[in-house]
């Protein structure tokens, strides 16, 4: 499942294209997409992709509040918009639109895209994603029938502030005390999996808890400071039985670029991640030095001639 709006339409061909190459080809896709822009992504439709507007996945409420926070947006302009946001993280919540835009509203449509699913394993993969040929169902199932968690821990000095401010967060909201030492996870980039069932179990907890629909509570939580994945990942090692948790490091599997300088510096350490055994997603951070200086088609067919070098080899052989 990949949560999208319009500005991720060059980077979703890229993801849609690698997906097509890989062992993940023909798994079900479930393309949320923001309403507005829907058409965009409808050339996509088909096959193993599926659309669905953020009408249908978000409360109707939900959805209306977030039409008028783009219509603030696009009255402000980005720069206005981010100090909106900055405003808002400082005074609590202030001006308190801003809750209904962007990144929250996308992690929002992702809790509630796999609390319908009629699967229970929910993979998002975030359109900033190119998979490697060597990518499988396997590695987000387990044998056994365990629940599959991607985790990756480190002590938390070197976390960043950005990452602390998540699982302190998460901790609040599941009033768990954060552990005064050992490791925490750490690990935010996609894939990541939910499981469907567990997902309802921890939307209901949260309504239980604060009297309020399970998207209220999320929505109060400080403007950029909760994560649906720390949250999600703190439930289960606080709520589900450990002997029914598969938890799956993702230090080899998922290997981020970051701030690559030009298109062919992301293909060089695109060609270096391939050949690293184990390694079956990136996530491209090509925002370099608080912008995008280019858009993923810039090394698009750079990293797909690669792929299919690749597959061609491997059929030879």
């Amino acid at each position: 499942m990949t949560p999208v709006w319009a500005g991720d339409q060059g980077h979703f061909a890229l993801l849609r294209k690698t997906l097509d190459r890989s062992g993940l080809a023909r798994v079900p896709h479930q393309v949320v997409v923001q309403s507005e822009d829907e058409a965009a992504f409808q050339s996509f439709a088909g096959g193993p992709v599926t659309l669905q507007t953020t009408a249908a996945v978000l409360p109707p409420p939900l959805d209306q509040r977030r039409q008028q926070a783009r219509r603030h947006i696009e009255r402000l302009g980005i720069w206005a918009t981010r100090m909106a946001g900055s405003l808002s993280l400082r005074t609590g919540g202030f001006p308190d639109w801003i809750r209904y835009s962007g990144w929250q509203i996308q992690q929002i449509s992702k809790l509630a895209a796999a609390a319908a699913s009629t699967a229970d394993t929910v993979v998002v993969i975030d359109s900033d994603v190119a998979v490697l040929p060597s990518a499988s169902e396997a590695d987000f199932t387990d044998p056994q029938g365990r629940i599959v968690c991607l985790y990756l821990q480190a002590p938390p000095t070197p976390m960043g502030t950005k990452q602390r401010r998540w699982v302190t967060q998460a901790h609040a909201l599941l009033c768990h005390p954060m552990p005064q030492s050992g490791p925490l996870d750490t690990s935010f980039d996609t894939p990541f999996v939910f499981h469907a069932p567990t997902v309802r179990c921890f939307l209901q907890h949260l309504e239980r808890r604060y009297g309020q629909p399970w998207w209220s509570v999320l929505l109060s939580q400080p403007v950029r400071r909760w994560s649906e994945f720390a949250s999600y990942r703190l439930f289960l090692r606080h709520h589900v039985a450990a002997g029914d948790v598969l938890w799956r490091r993702t230090d080899r599997m998922i290997q981020p670029i970051y701030d690559a300088a030009t298109p062919a510096a992301v293909a060089e350490r695109f060609a270096g991640l391939m050949a690293v055994p184990g390694t079956h997603y990136t996530t491209i951070h090509t925002q370099h030095a608080g912008r995008r200086p280019w858009s993923a088609g810039a090394y698009a067919s750079l990293l797909l001639a690669m792929l299919e070098t690749a597959i061609s080899t491997d059929l030879g052989s």
